[in-house]
């Protein structure tokens, strides 16, 4: 919810930001009828840098929990994203697997994602899209290091 009368803060700002924009993006997913989020949108999207991995490195790039990100894998998995297999070096532990149909699924919805994000900065030039991407880099590296 946007309040308009709460004064600015940085953090009440990037909270409505994100909150906004999982927002839209999950009302253009839901046009895939697949019954899936913006926490599908994550796993895909890390997936596609890091696949093959295991449901415990997934869970680190995410910052969730296993057992969230085992529920995640067990929905991507049913509608045919995801497999299961062998881990390569480890007979103890299972790989993900970005199929064919998860990569694209993934473009689809890499696209509406993009879309997504072009309507929210729809009122900034290019300079002052770079602007802030480039603040807000900044003081995301100033939270990060020691």
């Amino acid at each position: 919810m946007i309040c308009p009368e709460t004064p600015p803060s940085l953090g009440l700002l990037l909270r409505q930001v994100r909150d906004g924009l999982m927002r839209e993006l999950d009302v253009s997913m839901a046009e895939e009828n697949l019954d899936i989020g913006f926490t599908h949108y994550l796993g895909l999207k890390v997936l596609s840098f890091r696949a093959p991995c295991t449901a415990n490195e997934l869970a680190q790039a995410l910052d969730q929990v296993p057992s969230a990100v085992t529920r995640l894998l067990d929905k991507l998995e049913a509608i045919g994203c995801v497999r299961r297999e062998p881990h390569a070096q480890d007979r103890r532990a299972l790989q993900i697997v970005l199929t064919e149909q998860g990569r694209e699924l993934w473009a689809r919805l890499q696209r509406r994602g993009d879309t997504v994000m072009d309507d929210a900065m729809r009122d900034l030039s290019a300079d002052e899209r770079a602007q802030l991407l480039s603040l807000l880099t900044r003081v995301r590296d100033s939270l990060t290091t020691p």
